[in-house]
């Protein structure tokens, strides 16, 4: 039988194909974020700003692991996106406690422009930047890496009359003729300023260019405390002091809940001045998910700070705020 159907099938000129093999899915990569780096043996002041991270707009889903001290405000500020865009791709609410090593989706959309050509993020994911508050920035100064780098350090000064919040800098490295050379942006690290307020800021050249004479900053961001954000309140510091230990420098006291509620995920902030009232230093430390203060109670807290500069600090500063 299998004879005579081959030659009935040859007499008819008939081809058999093999059908074809499928072809294998192809594999997505995640896009990668880069990790800050850990500098092992101690405490060093001022912590690196996370990298301003602008995502390759792909298919493929950007992701954030949760590092100590991040924020939803600050995520949703780093990459570009909305707050409420960010909580709705994870199915997260705005007082919701983040767990370090926990993975993030970034909910970014794309499109490409019909005249240019360029593609860019559209939708109701991309944070708009509003006008900034008219704040002010001080105690800015420079200091040089051991490796070759330059460090910009300075604080944001809230000149209003109420408490806010996001508040980004752009500094600029300029040459003597004041001709800028560089640029980069950062957060201040405080997500509650009251008024007269100071929030300290860091940005970090890792290559700058030859010539540098000065630093130009200017404010990107500040905005107004707003119904999200009132989940942050700030705590009462109390009985500090100050010290050198060692290479470093200690900082401790009392942080007073007299916000009449209890408080969670607690934030504090340490900033070092030199005698000149610049910014030699600082450091931001939250106290732990687990930690809370009840209203009415206190809570003890020490930071250890390496300062920039040859000389022990002149002064310091104790910012703390929690989330009710």
């Amino acid at each position: 039988m299998l004879f005579i159907l081959a030659f009935l099938l040859v007499g008819c000129d008939a081809v058999l194909t093999p059908p074809p093999s499928p072809t294998p899915s192809p594999t997505l990569t995640p896009t990668a974020r880069t990790a800050a780096t850990i500098v092992p043996g101690g405490f060093l002041t001022p912590i690196p700003p996370t990298p301003t991270f602008t995502p390759t707009l792909t298919p493929t889903p950007v992701m954030h692991i949760i590092e100590q001290g991040d924020t939803l405000f600050g995520i949703a500020l780093e990459y570009g996106v909305t707050l409420d865009g960010l909580l709705q791709a994870n199915g997260l609410v705005a007082d919701q406690i983040l767990s370090i090593g926990q993975s993030l989706v970034i909910p970014l959309g794309e499109e490409e422009d019909a005249e240019t050509g360029m593609i860019a993020p559209v939708g109701n994911m991309i944070l708009p930047t509003p006008t900034p508050l008219p704040l002010d920035v001080a105690g800015v100064a420079l200091y040089q890496t051991p490796v070759g780098g330059t460090w910009c350090l300075g604080e944001v000064v809230n000149t209003t009359d109420n408490p806010i919040t996001n508040m980004q800098v752009q500094a600029t490295l300029v040459a003597v003729d004041g001709t800028p050379l560089i640029s980069a942006v950062a957060l201040a690290a405080a997500d509650y300023l009251a008024p007269n307020g100071h929030a300290p800021f860091a940005v970090l050249f890792e290559e700058p260019p030859a010539g540098v004479a000065d630093a130009v900053v200017s404010i990107v961001r500040g905005e107004t405390v707003s119904a999200i954000t009132a989940g942050f309140v700030p705590l009462d510091v109390a009985q500090t002091e100050g010290a050198v230990s060692g290479p470093q420098y200690r900082v401790a006291g009392q942080l007073v809940n007299n916000s009449g509620v209890t408080l969670q995920r607690i934030s504090v902030v340490v900033t070092l001045y030199d005698a000149e009232a610049r910014v030699a230093g600082y450091r931001q430390q939250v106290l732990g998910d687990e930690v809370d203060i009840p209203a009415g109670q206190s809570l003890t807290f020490e930071l250890l700070l390496t300062p920039q500069g040859l000389d022990a600090p002149a002064d310091y500063q104790v910012l703390a705020w929690g989330i009710n």
